[in-house]
């Protein structure tokens, strides 16, 4: 019989008892009745909203931040959003693909721990209100309770198991399913893809239903309608329901706004900003300091992961960006490059005659030295990094800190509009509607490109145009890897900029359906003391 060493989801059940149900920062009802009323399963439903960014109150996990840190992990190990060096370790070993194949790694085990976390904390909310009269308030807290129980789920499948279109999802190894909050917490089997994906469809669509007779919150860091049907919108893409992934997509946008180009420039820093529809909103005293999401993926933060490490745009998708896409503004092409300095970058290094003497080669030196830094002076001033900061070539200043050279804790952005546009056109691509597809493509390019004119391409074509939009529109937003997953491709960093050094195995792997390194390892704390799962059923 096994030894219970550690089980996650046994700990996670019974951490959301009424003694361990996670709660506002104040603690403003006590928790033996969090559940008891609306009123109080509300209170208890803003500690699952803070649990989405707060710094992890799970022994081994308290170095992460909720999707704080998983975003930037969906992004680094995938094709696009690149490493310029080693920085200071942070994610070096997740570039190499060493870290979420071992399920001894936190790489591999914080989404579990976070998710899980997630799960047992609503399923408080799920099995005492479904008891309960349905009240207004009761529906919009059941309807919020249901969407974080679909959504992580839905992160856990694509994370730990092959992908619902080109794997087999009826005998697939799925989760484990834990609905249940009493005695006596046992962890349970691994379900198959396609029971996992039941329960998030039943999940989503009782969400939809609920929210849709409920007043909606009108706070962005809750779940609102619009947001249940973003998150149905990516499921139903995720599975190959072509209409429906269309159709929450567009109920979704409605109400919704795109940016102008001033408002899409100003760093991503805000949940006030438009276009957004879900996002955590971090006050001053919930920072998280450097387990923040903008220590990993920001340009100014003063932190040493991106001091030293300014994350860069793969080359090869920069070229695909029109030139009159203000999009483009958000990498710096020609920025100089702090790792050669001014005599070994290409675009400052003087040329020097052979004859020269040598104070006419000072004084060329000196020239190209003064340009160098008189550039590298002006990003300073304009994005507010200090001197301390590298600069490289196609160097991301996507998103930006309100207080520049700051540790300050930014809001963290979960969903925004434009993804929805991106969803209605592949999911109308992939049905056969070409025209509707290039229209909703249409409606959202345009928006940030001037010069865009309707696609009159068809079928395929047309289909790899979108995926390109998509891959420039959500750059660094944590869904490069899942796509990469749903999408079956292979990687291939050859011509993006990035060093294969740096990168090792992480530089070329092949595509998910042939390739089960793609697949998160199950921590090895649940293999062990799980009595429904054994070493056979590690992926």
């Amino acid at each position: 019989m096994k030894k219970l060493i550690y089980i996650f989801l046994v700990a996670f059940t019974f951490a959301c008892s009424e003694d361990f149900l996670e709660v506002t920062p104040t603690d403003s009802v006590g928790k033996a009745d969090v559940i008891s009323s609306p009123a109080n399963m509300r209170t208890a439903l803003n500690g699952v909203h803070r649990l989405m960014y707060q710094q992890s109150p799970i022994e081994k996990a308290s170095n992460r931040a909720g999707e704080g840190y998983i975003m930037p992990l969906l992004e680094f190990g995938a094709s696009d959003m690149l490493h310029s060096s080693g920085g200071n370790g942070w994610f070096r070993s997740r570039l190499k693909w060493l870290t979420h194949i071992n399920p001894d790694f936190t790489d591999a085990r914080y989404p579990w721990i976070h998710y899980y976390h997630l799960v047992a904390n609503v399923n408080n909310i799920i099995n005492a209100g479904e008891a309960m009269t349905k009240t207004d308030d009761l529906k919009n807290v059941l309807g919020q309770a249901y969407a974080y129980r679909a959504y992580s789920y839905f992160r856990l499948v694509q994370l730990y198991a092959n992908s619902y279109t080109w794997g087999n999802p009826s005998s697939d190894p799925g989760l484990p399913i834990v609905l249940e909050t009493k005695a006596p917490y046992l962890g349970t089997k691994r379900e198959t893809v396609e029971k996992v994906y039941e329960l998030i469809t039943s999940d989503i669509e009782k969400s939809v239903s609920l929210l849709n007779e409920a007043p909606d919150s009108g706070d962005l860091s809750n779940i609102s309608l619009s947001v249940a049907q973003g998150i149905a919108a990516r499921v139903y893409l995720t599975k190959g329901n072509w209409t429906k992934a269309a159709e929450y997509a567009k109920f979704a946008e409605a109400g919704h706004s795109l940016m102008t180009e001033s408002d899409y420039l100003k760093g991503f820093n805000s949940y006030t900003l438009p276009e957004m529809m879900w996002s955590g909103h971090i006050v001053s005293d919930q920072t998280t300091y450097y387990y923040a999401w903008f220590y990993y993926i920001g340009t100014n933060f003063n932190g040493t992961q991106n001091r030293t490490n300014p994350k860069i745009i793969n080359r090869e998708l920069f070229t695909e960006i029109s030139d009159t896409d203000f999009r483009k503004k958000q990498w710096l092409e020609d920025a100089p490059d702090s790792y050669k300095g001014a005599l070994k970058d290409p675009n400052y290094a003087p040329l020097i005659p052979d004859d020269a003497t040598d104070e006419e080669k000072k004084v060329l030196e000196d020239a190209a030295k003064a340009s160098f830094e008189a550039d590298r002076k002006v990003i300073m001033t304009k994005y507010g990094i200090t001197s301390r900061h590298y600069t490289t070539p196609y160097m991301s200043v996507k998103f930006l800190n309100k207080n520049p050279g700051s540790i300050d804790s930014d809001d963290v952005m979960y969903m925004r509009v434009s993804e929805m546009y991106l969803i209605e056109a592949e999911a109308l691509c992939r049905g056969g509607q070409d025209d509707a597809a290039a229209t909703a493509l249409y409606n959202l390019v345009s928006s940030r490109d001037a010069a865009y004119v309707k696609s009159t391409k068809t079928g395929d074509a047309l289909l790899q145009e979108i995926l390109v939009q998509r891959r420039i529109e959500l750059w660094g937003e944590g869904h490069r890897w899942l796509d990469m997953l749903r999408n079956d491709e292979a990687l291939d960093l050859e011509g993006s900029g990035a060093s294969s050094t740096l990168y090792s195995d992480g530089y070329k792997q092949d595509k998910p359906s042939t390739n089960s390194k793609w697949l998160f390892k199950i921590p090895s704390e649940e293999v062990n003391a799980n009595p429904n799962i054994n070493d056979a059923d590690q992926n």
